[in-house]
């Protein structure tokens, strides 16, 4: 779904995972063999931790100077082989400076995780992590990251976890890009679990304007 238009500096995509075909009206490329299955909070996708992604071509994020990049998601508990998950990658992946924004969860063997932000500009790069900020495993989950005035900023469940600073020069990311879910773009530390919805606006939201969990 699509809310305003292109011009609008309150441009927003919400993605909702209930589909292999398209995702918010964009073309996908599948990897794997993600599921889509319904849970209590409608269908989602499943995601096996080992090869399944949804590359979808487009970055909604654009040209955007500042944004908000949401998603609720359920993490299932990890494994070496997937305890890292760089599971919302955007980025231009034709771009020689691999400009890009993630959100990245880390799971730990006694079944808690904590968020990892991370940015990289043409100026330089953010990477936002506390792991004493861990989350038990088991439940839906609602993350966020925010940009603007060089400021970058996580969030879980609406609740600001860490900020910090991070410049550019001319642009934070190429306006021609894809959005890689379920693993990182260049096929690698992939996600357990469950993804519903993806939120991304290119305005920095305040955690009252956050997609709320029903």
């Amino acid at each position: 779904m699509t809310i305003a238009s292109e011009n609008d500096s309150i441009y927003s995509e919400v993605w909702e995972l209930n589909s292999l075909e398209k995702t918010g009206g964009h073309s996908v490329q599948v990897s794997g063999n993600p599921q889509i299955v319904n849970t209590d909070l409608g269908k989602a996708m499943k995601f096996n931790g080992i090869n399944d992604k949804l590359l979808v071509d487009s970055n909604p994020i654009a040209d955007a100077k500042e944004f908000t990049v949401e998603v609720v998601f359920k993490p299932d508990p990890a494994g070496e082989i997937n305890n890292a998950p760089r599971f919302i990658h955007l980025q231009d992946p034709n771009d020689p400076i691999e400009k890009r924004v993630l959100i990245e969860l880390r799971v730990t063997p006694d079944n808690v995780w904590y968020l990892d932000g991370y940015m990289q500009t043409d100026a330089g790069e953010k990477t936002l992590v506390n792991k004493a900020l861990t989350h038990p495993l088991g439940g839906w989950f609602h993350a966020a990251v925010t940009f603007k005035d060089n400021t970058f900023k996580t969030f879980v469940n609406g609740i600001q976890e860490l900020s910090g600073t991070v410049t550019y020069t001319e642009k934070l990311i190429n306006k021609n890009g894809k959005t890689s879910i379920g693993g990182r773009m260049d096929n690698r530390n992939y996600y357990i679990g469950l993804v519903k919805t993806l939120k991304i606006t290119r305005r920095a939201l305040e955690p009252k304007d956050f997609i709320k969990i029903k």
